[in-house]
Formats: C-alpha cells, sequence, structure tokens
C-alpha cells in the first residue's frame, strides 16, 4: 500500500485537508505561481528585464536541471502576454530538423504570416518583414524566449544571430531571452560563435538555493497552497532535504511532496528527518530535473 501510495502525483482531497492546504503545495509542473524568488532568481529577472529595457537585444541564462528555467520562462511568458504593446512567443523545445522548419516554428510563435512559397528564404524573408512592420510601424515590442536552448543546433544559433542584425540605430527590433543548461555555453564557444557571443547583452548563471532558502521556498509553497499553521517541516528535515537535494528546487519539491505522502500514511501532521529521509530514499532520481 505505501508503495502505492508513494505513486501518487498529487495530494487527494483527503490528504489535503489532513494538512490543512487548499492546493498542491509540491507539483512538479513550472507553475510561476509557485516560483520562490530567491536571490539568484531575483538577480536573472532584473538583467532579464534590464536587458529589455535598454532594448539591447539578447539576455542568456543558464543553470543546472532543476534550477528554475522553465518556470522563470512561464513566468515571463504570461507577464508579456498581458501587455498589448508587447508581441511575445516562447520555443519550449527549439530544436527543428531544418533551417525552414526552425523558420516556420520561429513565425508560428509570434505570429508572422506562413503563405507564399514553402522555401527557407521565403519564411525568413516573412519573418523579417512581419518584425520590422510590427517594430518600426506598429510601434509594438517583440519578444522571443527560447527555452532548452542547449538543443539548438550550430544552424539555428546562427539564425538566431541574423535576427539579432535587426535593427536600428537605437535598438534591437527584436529582443531574445535564451535559457539553456550549462551545456550551451558549449555549444556557442569557439571561433565560429564570437558573433553570437558578441551579441549577448547580459548573462547569468542560475545557482542552487542556500540551506535558509531552502526552508524559505518549502514555506513559501505551503502559504500558497493556502497553509497557516506552524512549520510543517522541521529544521532537521529541511537540512536532510537540502543535503540531498544539493539546493536544486525541482529536487526539494519532489522530496517534499514524497515526504508529506509518508507522513499522511503514517498520521503525522510534522515532517521531521526520519519522514525526509524516508522520503529521499524513496524518490527515484530519474525524472527529477525533466522539467522546472
Amino acid at each position: 500500500m505505501m508503495r502505492k501510495l508513494l505513486r501518487r502525483d498529487t495530494l487527494s482531497n483527503e490528504q489535503l485537508d489532513f494538512f490543512g492546504l487548499e492546493r498542491q503545495p509540491f507539483q512538479l509542473s513550472p507553475n510561476p505561481d509557485f516560483l520562490y524568488l530567491s536571490p539568484s532568481h531575483e538577480e536573472c529577472l532584473q538583467r532579464i528585464r534590464l536587458t529589455l529595457e535598454l532594448r539591447n537585444g539578447l539576455f542568456v541564462g543558464v543553470g543546472d536541471s532543476g534550477t528554475g528555467k522553465t518556470t522563470i520562462c512561464n513566468l515571463l511568458l504570461n507577464e508579456f502576454s498581458s501587455d498589448k504593446d508587447m508581441i511575445v512567443g516562447m520555443l519550449h523545445h527549439p530544436w527543428a530538423p531544418s533551417p525552414y522548419a526552425f523558420y516556420h516554428m520561429l513565425c508560428d510563435e509570434i505570429g508572422a504570416p506562413a503563405g507564399g512559397p514553402k522555401s527557407t528564404i521565403a519564411r525568413r524573408t516573412a519573418l523579417f518583414q512581419f518584425i520590422q512592420n510590427q517594430v518600426l510601424q506598429e510601434n509594438k515590442s517583440l519578444v522571443l524566449i527560447v527555452d532548452e536552448s542547449q538543443q539548438l543546433t550550430p544552424k539555428q544559433i546562427e539564425i538566431v544571430r541574423g535576427l539579432l542584425n535587426l535593427e536600428t540605430a537605437e535598438a534591437k527590433l527584436i529582443q531574445m531571452i535564451i535559457f539553456g543548461q550549462m551545456e550551451f555555453l558549449n555549444s556557442i564557444s569557439g571561433k565560429r560563435f564570437k558573433n553570437f557571443r558578441q551579441r549577448v547583452a547580459m548573462s547569468y548563471v542560475l545557482t542552487p538555493l542556500s540551506l535558509a532558502d531552502t526552508g524559505a521556498m518549502i514555506n513559501f509553497r505551503l502559504k500558497k497552497a493556502g497553509y497557516k499553521g506552524k512549520n510543517i517541516f522541521t529544521k532537521e528535515a529541511v537540512d536532510e532535504l537540502y543535503r540531498s537535494s544539493s539546493g536544486l528546487p525541482r529536487a526539494i519539491t519532489k522530496f517534499c511532496h514524497v515526504a508529506m505522502l509518508i507522513a499522511f500514511f503514517q498520521q503525522e501532521k510534522v515532517i521531521d528527518k526520519d519522514v525526509a529521509v524516508q522520503a529521499v530514499q524513496s524518490t527515484p532520481l530519474k525524472g527529477v530535473d525533466e522539467n522546472e
């Protein structure tokens, strides 16, 4: 029964009631409502917003799996989509089998017309004309968010560089926010991508949470889920979760979810170190970092 219980991705209504919760506190989906902004996340967002404010063109953010890159992307997408003066698109998985397919994907994401001949040149021309029309004539701001940038091929990186060549004397016509795993830095190293690197206006490396932020993140998510009582997780439990997760938000979230399932099974409303250890030992590592 215990093994079956631990396979649940969500808490049941009975379990939510047991802990005094209104919503799921530790789901793994990259929900920006549950994004705890550590100092590292705050600094990253400040640099992104400054890049956009100055219309400098390109921000690049990298970090290990599970540091919250996709959640930040979703936060920005939600924020920008509500601005009527902004056109925003997001590539969640940017890999495409050909330059034509990549241009087609870009056109779809920002709403550029996809008519005309089905050729790479036609798609590129349509995309460039749309960007110039929206920014220069309609006075719109155009932002493209790219997640999982380590999937970009060398040819796609060159296409991105070409988009950043669209500019006036004062600003870039398209603003790009690119996030990827640390290996993306290897992808853009070397002489071939020197011009691409020169177009990076600002960059940032997301870091894991500190011990203090681990506890703060846990409490933040519980409060977001409607919890109003004293701390469910003891200091010793937080210490164990921090040590076992290396401060990676997604791993912490996974461990906390399993810990709550175990605590419910044991009818304990306080999660101590023993329960935290059980949660860590019961949590499969595979898949912990697949989505952020």
